[in-house]
């Protein structure tokens, strides 16, 4: 019997903790920048020329909720004024292009994708001041902050955008 006390768990330990943190505590590498801001740009791309998918405006927008994470959480700071701006201009333009029930790409105006591409850009030097680690622990608790409030999580691969675009 164990009269109302749980049975203690063990700690799970990884094969290699020290190959474990150190790659949580290294930084990204210009590669792998460029492999995450790959998707940003494409879908920036797409808004820009008038051709976007509602999933693709969303990839946009979830990369400005991270941007907004990294910055609250203190690792790369001065950059809130900019990034709010551009998550007001997602707020309108999602706002427009749903007024019919359906996704439907709307005209947008030119402080919209001033503040958008400008976002994107400071978003890729947030990625150069964090490590993977940190970057990983942000999207996830972005992922979850959405969960719990109703959104969906998908997982978008670069076929799948290049697919919405066809």
């Amino acid at each position: 019997m164990t009269h109302g006390r749980k049975k203690p768990r063990m700690a799970r330990i990884s094969p290699n903790p020290v190959l474990l943190e150190l790659k949580q505590a290294t930084r990204l590498t210009p590669a792998e920048i460029a492999e995450v801001m790959k998707p940003a740009r494409q879908c920036l791309k797409f808004v820009r020329e008038g051709v976007s998918t509602q999933m693709q405006f969303e990839v946009l927008q979830s990369t400005m909720l991270i941007a907004e994470g990294i910055e609250h959480s203190g690792i790369v700071r001065g950059l809130a004024d900019h990034i709010a701006s551009a998550l007001q201009a997602c707020s309108a333009i999602e706002a427009r292009a749903v007024t019919s029930g359906a996704w439907k790409q709307t005209a947008l105006h030119f402080q919209e994708l001033d503040a958008l591409a400008t976002a994107v850009d400071l978003h890729e030097f947030q990625l150069q001041q964090i490590s993977a680690g940190e970057l990983h622990r942000i999207v996830n608790h972005i992922k979850a902050r959405t969960a719990s409030t109703g959104g969906n999580v998908v997982r978008v691969s670069e076929t799948d955008l290049a697919l919405m675009a066809a």
